[in-house]
C-alpha cells in the first residue's frame, strides 16, 4: 500500500542516517600511507589501519536496505493498487523516484569502489615505485571517491524520503476522492413517484 506510515518512515530514516554516518566515517578514516625504511636503503609504504573498507561496505548495505524499503512500501509508485490523481504531486513523485534511484546507483558505485580500492591499497604493503620519502609515491584511495559517495548518499536520502511523503499525500487524496464518488447517492434512489407518475394516481 502507498499510505503514509510513521514506522516505515522512521525505519527508512534510521537506515539512511546510519548509512550516511558510515559513509562520512569511511571518508574520514580512509587509509593513509607514508614511506618508511624497513631496511637500510629499502623503502616500503606503511599504511594506517584499514577502517574505511568496513565502514564503506556497511554504508553500502544500509543505504540499499533504506532504498528498497521505501520502494517496496510504495510499490515503486506504479505497481501497486493505489491510484494517483493527475497533478503536480504525482509528477513530482515520479521525478523524485527516478532521481533517487539515479543518485542511489551513483552512491553505491562510489562506496563500493572506495571500499574495494581502500582494501587493495592497504593490503599492498609494498610499492615498487617508492624511491623517496615523499608520500605521493605511496598509492592510496583518493578522497574524491568517498566524497562523491557521501554526497550522493545524502541526495538519495533526501529525494527518497521526500518522495515517500509526497506520493503518500497524492495517494490519500485520490483515495478520498474515489471514496466520495463511490458513495451511494441518497437522491438517486427513492420509492416515491417517478417522472410521469404522481402519488395520486
Amino acid at each position: 500500500m502507498a499510505k503514509f506510515s510513521w514506522p516505515v518512515l522512521g525505519t527508512a530514516l534510521a537506515l539512511d542516517i546510519l548509512a550516511f554516518g558510515l559513509a562520512c566515517g569511511a571518508l574520514a578514516k580512509r587509509s593513509q600511507a607514508a614511506p618508511v625504511y624497513s631496511a637500510p636503503g629499502y623503502l616500503v609504504c606503511a599504511y594506517t589501519k584499514d577502517t574505511a573498507t568496513g565502514l564503506a561496505a556497511a554504508a553500502f548495505v544500509f543505504l540499499l536496505f533504506g532504498q528498497i524499503l521505501i520502494t517496496a512500501a510504495t510499490s515503486c509508485f506504479c505497481c501497486g493498487k493505489a491510484t494517483y490523481r493527475p497533478g503536480f504531486k504525482r509528477v513530482c513523485s515520479v521525478l523524485l523516484l527516478i532521481f533517487s534511484w539515479l543518485f542511489f546507483i551513483i552512491a553505491e558505485i562510489f562506496l563500493l569502489t572506495g571500499a574495494v580500492l581502500n582494501n587493495t591499497r592497504t593490503l599492498g604493503q609494498l610499492d615498487s615505485g617508492v624511491y623517496s620519502e615523499d608520500d605521493a609515491f605511496c598509492s592510496h584511495v583518493k578522497r574524491t571517491i568517498f566524497a562523491v559517495g557521501v554526497a550522493f548518499s545524502f541526495l538519495t536520502i533526501l529525494f527518497s524520503l521526500v518522495y515517500y511523503v509526497l506520493q503518500a499525500e497524492a495517494s490519500s487524496k485520490e483515495q478520498e476522492w474515489s471514496s466520495y464518488r463511490g458513495q451511494a447517492d441518497p437522491y438517486g434512489q427513492h420509492d416515491g413517484p417517478t417522472i410521469g407518475m404522481t402519488a395520486y394516481n
